[in-house]
């Protein structure tokens, strides 16, 4: 799995290490406008890493957490992930695979209007 770094960023796969600041953006109403619509509850939110270290693992890429470098906390998460998201891991890896890619982000309120997903996917 791969840790990049930008001038105000680490971004790292998903682990436990990093459910509380997750958490603590997903449940914002804000936030979850557009991404299902609901906020999220903690086992939610606990259930989504698990799934995305499973892609990790049977994949090699998915979300990563934006960990701020000057406070060391979770501003936002962004992925490369498959379009198709119902194929059974790893049971459907080539039709998966058969799928573009995407890319998309979530950001902490805290840290929108700051140019931090465009530094992320640059």
């Amino acid at each position: 799995m791969t840790i990049l770094l930008t001038k105000r960023l680490r971004l790292e796969p998903f682990g436990a290490q990093h459910l509380e600041g997750l958490h603590e953006m997903t449940q914002r109403p804000e936030v979850m406008r557009f991404l299902g619509g609901q906020p999220e509850t903690r086992e939610q939110t606990a259930a989504g890493i698990a799934r995305v270290q499973r892609s990790w693992t049977a994949l090699g890429t998915s979300w990563w957490a934006f960990i701020e470098l000057e406070r060391g906390r979770v501003a936002g998460a962004g992925c490369i992930q498959y379009l198709r998201r119902d194929a059974d891991i790893p049971a459907d890896l080539e039709v998966l695979r058969s799928n573009p890619l995407e890319i998309g982000w979530r950001l902490h309120p805290d840290f929108w209007r700051q140019g931090l997903a465009s530094e992320a996917a640059a």
